[in-house]
């Protein structure tokens, strides 16, 4: 190992994990989050990002400045309180929104784009995708995220549950 390099070990050391004890997190009055770290004065607009979006939805949750500059990452939501918790919850969900896909009535190409037309729980939608191939993710056998020209993502929960002609219109993308 050069000098450049470090251990999981080194790294790990470096990580810092926000706990009850050391944060507090609130919300402004106009709906942003804050934190009060331990040591500071007062509270600051923060950021929450899932480090496994997918699968550890309230696990590994990395709080940062505006800047992208990282005050530590919350390891779990259930050491907060149901309130704080409830505040995070509230930001991780709209921050990471998708639209549940139940059914693909119409796909078509047109100009290298694919212009799809979905039934979500909220009605039907109408979206653009640049790329389909690269705009499916597939997230395990039965589950994908559909990602628009617009960066709004929509979920398949189970691509197994899509009727016939719903799954036809998309497995050429899978």
């Amino acid at each position: 190992m050069n000098n450049n390099e470090k251990s999981l070990t080194e790294l790990n050391a470096e990580l810092k994990y926000l706990t009850p004890e050391n944060v507090q997190f609130d919300l402004t009055q106009g709906g942003f989050v804050v934190a009060k770290l331990q040591g500071e004065d007062s509270f600051k607009r923060v950021y929450l990002n899932r480090i496994f979006p997918h699968d550890l939805e309230e696990e590994f949750i990395s709080v940062t400045d505006a800047d992208s500059n990282e005050y530590g990452i919350i390891r779990s939501l259930d050491l907060f309180d149901e309130r704080t918790a409830g505040v995070i919850r509230h930001e991780l969900e709209r921050k990471y929104f998708s639209a549940k896909i139940t059914k693909i009535v119409s796909l078509e190409e047109r100009f290298g784009n694919s212009v799809w037309v979905v039934e979500t729980p909220q009605g039907t939608r109408m979206m653009t995708l640049k790329d389909t191939f690269k705009s499916i993710i597939r997230i395990g056998d039965d589950r994908a995220i559909v990602i628009d020209e617009d960066a709004n993502r929509y979920e398949i929960e189970s691509l197994s549950a899509l009727d016939r002609h719903s799954f036809r219109r998309i497995e050429l993308y899978l």
